[in-house]
């Protein structure tokens, strides 16, 4: 029986002295999981942190008033900038209403590809004089009215203004012809950041937004190695331009509408443009 009982006690020795140390062993590894788990978290958390804006509220406020020193030759002005990697938007008047003229030409294409997208038409669908893509070349680059026409008739306003409304574009009235810079802004950066078309269609957009018809407004201010597309419209006093422009350091938009029936010579209308155009681009190269 003592021997049962010696033999019990040497088997508990062995146990302890083999399993105590694995046992502490095992605590440890536990610990440095535990915190290499803890250096993970904080690690991902770091990579999930989105860069703060940068601040250039003195900037802007220079920039705006050397806008509005250039621009207030006209009756009327409104001037929209966004400023795509900052993610704002700001300007002067940016909602007040101005007939649009031939800028509205850029949301009739957007709602023509929409219907591209859809299956209902095809680019080389015949359409007025010419197929599809003709027409929306000469509309967008040649600013040709007559191909706006077959547009209109082929969407129709309402088919238009649905497209307006849906992309919530401030102060857009396609059945009057009203636009707002802040509304021309909003259409350029969904078209840009691809929430509205497919990149192939809004590629072939773009495409025909480069060396149109006029190129005596924004583009004189926009150096020559720098990609930028545009549509320019007029109508009655109104002189317009709206434009993406490719800044290698920050890209951004610019809308200019202006109106002016006063008599001041187009030439100066369009010297304040390029004027108010070249301080636009000049922000964006120092910040």
């Amino acid at each position: 029986m003592k021997n049962r009982y010696k033999v019990a006690a040497l088997f508990f020795s062995i146990v302890f002295l083999v399993f105590l140390p694995h046992s502490n062993l095992l605590n440890e590894v536990e610990e440095a999981l535990s915190e290499q788990t803890i250096l993970q978290k904080k690690t991902e958390s770091k990579k999930l942190e989105l860069p703060k804006k940068k601040d250039h509220s003195q900037e802007k406020a220079a920039l705006l008033v050397e806008l509005d020193s250039n621009l207030k030759i006209h009756q009327n002005f409104a001037v929209s900038i966004y400023d795509i990697n900052n993610q704002e938007s700001f300007g002067l008047n940016e909602t007040n209403s101005f007939h649009s003229a031939s800028v509205m030409k850029i949301l009739v294409a957007t709602a023509a590809l929409e219907e591209v997208e859809k299956g209902k038409i095809n680019l080389n669908s015949k359409l007025g004089n010419g197929t599809f893509q003709y027409q929306l070349q000469q509309m967008i680059n040649q600013s040709n009215n007559n191909s706006w026409d077959y547009f209109n008739n082929l969407l129709g306003f309402k088919r238009e203004q649905e497209t307006a409304d849906r992309l919530n574009l401030t102060g857009a009235n396609v059945f009057q012809n009203h636009m707002t810079t802040k509304g021309v802004t909003e259409l350029l950066f969904k078209l840009y950041n691809g929430d509205v078309l497919s990149r192939k269609h809004r590629d072939l957009l773009f495409s025909y937004m480069q060396k149109t018809e006029t190129e005596n407004r924004i583009s004189p201010a926009i150096p020559a190695d720098v990609t930028f597309y545009h549509k320019t419209g007029s109508y009655g006093g109104g002189f317009h331009d709206a434009a993406i422009i490719i800044h290698p350091k920050n890209p951004f938009i610019l809308v200019i509408f202006t109106n002016d029936i006063t008599g001041v010579p187009e030439s100066q209308r369009f010297a304040a443009m390029q004027k108010a155009a070249s301080a636009a681009y000049n922000y964006f190269s120092s910040i």
